[in-house]
C-alpha cells in the first residue's frame, strides 16, 4: 500500500527545511540543495534526493531522536499501520534508518517528489529544477 503521507511529507521537507534556515531566498535553498547533493557534483540523483528525503522524514517521525521510529510515532505522522508493517520487515516495532533507506515502498514514494523536479527527464535534479519545485511545491505545505 502507497502511503500519500509520504509524497505529501517529501514536498513539506523540501519547502518546510528551506523556510527554517536563517537565511532567505536562493541562498536557503541552495544551502538544502548542497545537502541533498551527496556527491558534490552540483546536481542530485535520484537515489541522493530519496536518500535525503528519507533522513529528513525519518528525523521528524523519530521524536525521541533514539535511533528509531514506533508504530505510534509513524501513525501520529499520518501514517498507516499496514505501511508500518511493510517498513518494519523484522517485525520488531523499531523502524531505523538503515530500514526506511532499504524499504521499496519508502524510496518509490520519495522517488515521486523527484520524478516531479526533474523537468529535463534528465535522471538528476539542478538547481533551478530544485527552485521551482519548491515553488510549486510551496502552496500544499502548511
Amino acid at each position: 500500500m502507497k502511503s500519500s503521507f509520504l509524497l505529501l511529507a517529501a514536498a513539506a521537507l523540501v519547502v518546510a527545511g528551506c523556510a527554517t534556515q536563517p537565511q532567505s531566498g536562493n541562498a536557503a535553498l541552495m544551502d538544502r540543495f548542497k545537502q541533498a547533493d551527496a556527491s558534490g557534483d552540483g546536481k542530485v540523483s535520484r537515489d541522493e534526493f530519496v536518500d535525503f528525503m528519507v533522513t529528513e522524514s525519518f528525523a521528524n517521525y523519530d521524536k525521541g531522536k533514539k535511533g528509531y521510529v514506533t508504530l505510534e510515532e509513524f501513525t501520529a505522522g499520518g501514517g498507516t499501520p499496514a505501511t508500518y508493517r511493510q517498513i518494519d520487515r523484522d517485525g520488531n516495532g523499531r523502524v531505523t534508518l538503515a530500514d526506511a533507506k532499504a524499504s521499496k515502498i519508502v524510496r518509490e514514494q520519495f522517488a515521486i517528489p523527484f520524478d516531479s523536479a526533474d523537468t529535463s527527464r534528465s535522471g538528476y535534479v539542478t538547481f533551478d529544477e530544485f527552485v521551482a519545485y519548491r515553488a510549486a511545491a510551496a502552496p500544499y505545505v502548511r
